[in-house]
C-alpha cells in the first residue's frame, strides 16, 4: 500500500488503471481549489483518503473484480433483496479497504 501522498497515489492509480488517472487529476484539482477557497486542509485529506481506499480496493485483482461484479448485481437487480445483499457485500469490501488504509 503506497503512502497517502498525492504523488504516491497518482503513481499507483496510473499503474492500476490508467483510465482512472483522469478522474484522479480532475478530483485533485477540485480538492486543491476547495482547500484554497476554504483555507482548510480537509478537502485534500478527504481526497487523499478516498483515493487511498480506491487503491486499496484495486490493488487486489480479485477484490476489484468482485466489486465490479457486485456493482453490476446492484444495477441489474430485479428484487430489493438482491440489491441489498450485494450492497452489503460492497460495504464490507469498502470497510476492509478503509481498515487497510487507516491501519497505516
Amino acid at each position: 500500500m503506497p503512502p497517502q501522498s498525492e504523488s504516491a497515489l497518482r503513481a499507483a492509480v496510473q499503474r492500476l488503471a490508467p483510465a482512472a488517472a483522469i478522474a484522479f487529476e480532475r478530483e485533485f484539482h477540485t480538492a486543491w481549489e476547495q482547500a484554497l477557497q476554504a483555507d482548510s486542509t480537509v478537502p485534500m485529506r478527504t481526497f487523499l483518503h478516498r483515493w487511498a481506499v480506491w487503491v486499496s480496493l484495486h490493488r487486489h485483482p480479485a477484490r476489484a473484480a468482485r466489486l465490479r461484479a457486485l456493482e453490476r448485481v446492484v444495477g441489474e437487480a430485479v428484487t430489493r433483496e438482491a440489491a441489498r445483499a450485494a450492497a452489503v457485500e460492497v460495504g464490507e469490501l469498502l470497510a476492509a479497504a478503509t481498515a487497510e488504509v487507516t491501519a497505516r
